[in-house]
């Protein structure tokens, strides 16, 4: 079946804010909710999503730490396309590691650390192979060094009853998969995302918070529907085509619907901008990330952006602001800048 396809259930609607999972006065989190559930053997579909919402990650203001969510996504995967079961730590570093590179903040690596922390959210579980007690290796950062993981035969899996209750439900699967990207990714990369760990089914996406209906409008109105960096101004009669309104800051992150926070981009140029290739300079002109490489094309529509000054909003409008700059500069340009 074609993701095209493939039509999941209606998606739930979320709250703003994610629950915090409670935490045991010895500082250890409890599994709350999730190992509740799990102890009686019971899991609803209602309460299948609720766990995974309830997944912890880093709890910065706005800062992004996607290891959870993508190692949970390739979980997924699998089950979408049968392979259910245990996963050895050997058997999923190297992917990890690349999705970590491809879609996590700048610098992010340390698979070994969703692997072994998803155990505090009550639906992961990771043993040894040869039986050895892997919380004897724990540091004092309660982490499991990567050495002892690969060298104790480490697998993972979801609990046994979560993943047989999942097993009979692939919308419920899409659902959750869908969730997962809309709370930690903007929507120009769910699709990449999807194809980099494997997922068969196409993960159709709702909104973690509501968007403001007009902020496409007003943001190619204010560029007079020209592309902030290449002058583009695609339209087919009265439409535009390829012409979008990207935020600085990622919506999923906090990012307002404002001018401020906005900027008229081609669709080259937006895809560019969420996956960090291209940036802006605290002088407002465009960064190139040195780790773009292509041909002569990649040269003529990206590389030979570096210095340019990015387009400016008509008069009594203005540009993106540093605190939103400065946010998509420390969280997903990938430094360091090409020279101008």
């Amino acid at each position: 079946m074609s993701r095209s396809q493939w039509h999941s259930a209606p998606l739930r609607q979320r709250g703003s804010q994610q629950r915090a999972a409670p935490v045991a006065a010895n500082g250890r989190l409890t599994h709350g909710l999730a190992n509740a559930t799990a102890t009686a053997g019971v899991w609803s579909e209602t309460t299948l999503v609720e766990a995974f919402d309830r997944i912890r990650c880093f709890t910065g203001k706005h800062g992004r730490a996607p290891h959870k969510p993508l190692l949970l996504l390739l979980v997924l995967a699998r089950l979408q396309r049968g392979d259910a079961g245990p996963i050895e730590f050997s058997d999923v570093e190297e992917k990890l590691q690349h999705l970590l590179e491809d879609f996590g903040p700048p610098g992010a690596k340390h698979p070994e650390y969703p692997f072994w922390r998803l155990r505090s959210d009550g639906i992961w579980q990771v043993e040894s192979e040869r039986g050895t007690d892997l919380l004897a290796f724990e540091n004092s950062s309660r982490d499991v060094p990567v050495s002892r993981l690969r060298g104790e035969h480490a697998v993972g899996r979801l609990l046994p009853e979560v993943e047989s209750a999942l097993a009979t439900r692939p919308a419920l699967v899409n659902e959750i998969a869908a969730r997962l990207l809309e709370r930690n990714f903007p929507p120009t990369l769910h699709e990449d995302i999807l194809d980099a760990v494997g997922m068969p089914y196409r993960a159709e996406t709702d909104r973690r918070r509501p968007r403001d209906a007009g902020f496409r409008e007003m943001i190619l109105r204010i560029y007079e529907r020209r592309c902030a960096m290449c002058g583009f101004d695609g339209r087919l009669g009265r439409a535009d085509f390829g012409v979008e309104a990207a935020h600085v800051q990622w919506h999923a992150f906090d990012g307002p619907d404002i001018e401020e926070n906005g900027l008229c981009l081609c669709s080259l140029h937006h895809k560019a901008l969420d996956v960090g290739a291209l940036g802006i300079g605290e002088d407002g002109r465009v960064l190139v990330s040195e780790h773009l490489c292509g041909g002569s094309r990649v040269q003529d529509w990206l590389v030979d952006l570096r210095g340019r000054p990015l387009g400016t909003p008509t008069q009594g409008h203005v540009s993106p602001q540093p605190a939103f700059i400065k946010w998509h500069r420390e969280e997903v340009f990938r430094d360091p800048p090409r020279a101008a």
